[in-house]
């Protein structure tokens, strides 16, 4: 009777391994080493069927034995393929977790470079903005160690008050280039009209902006990854494509935000540009940071179109 009780037991935990096991099919995306063990999960509960023979019919003849032992050896070829194939699937992980480093230390470089290129554009920005406006004060200051008539005096005072508003107005410049502020009070649509706006003014090029994000806010995150990456579209084409237009479409759909950029410039060769430039990559690594992502089209004389796009639940 015992003997009986545990031969239920073992089969029942058996059949139970085996529908967990096949219940994990599609979750292993039906990977060949995880069939061959439920197979041989399987083949193990048949075997213990068989072994109820002998316990309820103690007559059980030499066929069931010759059985069993056919059963017992399809069972370890199927374990032993199933342990080959997970040393392939053990060899595959390893590929992707070597692959997944790779990846990460080149992620790091680019924000590494970019950092860097911030902080020397910060440093042009300071030494070329603020600077002469701090020097240009010093000298006004330095007028005042001199005997002057009041007349001179109220000159020196004038410029001198004209010099630190212009100064305050490059202070400002810088900030807004680092951290806009408009991004952050009124959001993207507002930030990027901002930007075109004076770019307009400044580089005489014809810029037309598109979107259906209205007042629409996202994470800051996403604000601040999109803007950017347009505004570097956009310097990009004012120093290197000699073009005269550009069109901005931004269009949100589907919890994404897709932008589609164009220019009527000279063109480049994508594929050198990818391989050695800077800007385009960081743009990739910026959107890629917010599972996004951006491509390129370009020829030569026949201006550039990019498409980038980015979640924004």
């Amino acid at each position: 009777m015992l003997s009986q009780v545990i031969v239920y037991l073992s089969l029942l935990c058996q059949i139970v391994a085996m529908g967990y096991a096949i219940s994990l099919f599609k979750q292993t995306k039906f990977n060949v080493a995880w069939i061959m063990f439920s197979t041989g999960f399987s083949l193990m509960a048949i075997y213990r069927v068989f072994e109820l023979f002998p316990v309820i019919d103690q007559a059980a003849d030499e066929e069931l034995y010759t059985a069993k032992v056919w059963l017992s050896l399809i069972i370890s070829l199927v374990f032993a393929v199933g342990i080959f194939y997970i040393r392939k699937l053990f060899q595959f992980l390893r590929r992707v977790d070597r692959i997944r480093d790779e990846t990460e230390k080149r992620v790091l470089s680019a924000v590494i470079r970019t950092e860097e290129h911030e902080r020397q554009r910060f440093a042009k920005e300071l030494h070329d903005g603020l600077g002469p406006l701090l020097s240009v004060t010093k000298m006004l200051l330095s007028g005042f160690d001199t005997p002057n008539t009041a007349e001179v005096n109220e000159k020196l005072k004038r410029n001198l008050q004209q010099v630190v508003d212009e100064a305050i107005v490059s202070v400002r410049e810088i900030s807004t280039n680092i951290s806009p502020h408009i991004l952050n009070d009124f959001g993207l649509k507002d930030a990027v009209s901002s930007f075109i706006k004076k770019l307009r003014a400044a580089e005489g090029i014809e810029i037309r902006f598109h979107t259906n994000i209205e007042h629409r806010r996202f994470s800051y995150d996403v604000e601040v990854i999109m803007y950017r990456v347009i505004c570097e579209l956009i310097n990009n084409t004012i120093r290197h494509a000699r073009a005269d237009e550009i069109q901005i479409n931004l269009q949100w759909a589907d919890d994404t935000l897709h932008l589609d950029y164009q220019d009527n410039g000279q063109g480049f060769d994508v594929q050198q540009t990818e391989n050695r430039g800077m800007g385009l990559s960081n743009m990739q690594y910026r959107l890629k940071s917010g599972n996004g992502d951006i491509q390129f089209t370009s020829e030569q004389g026949r201006g550039m179109q990019a498409h980038a796009y980015i979640h924004a639940k």
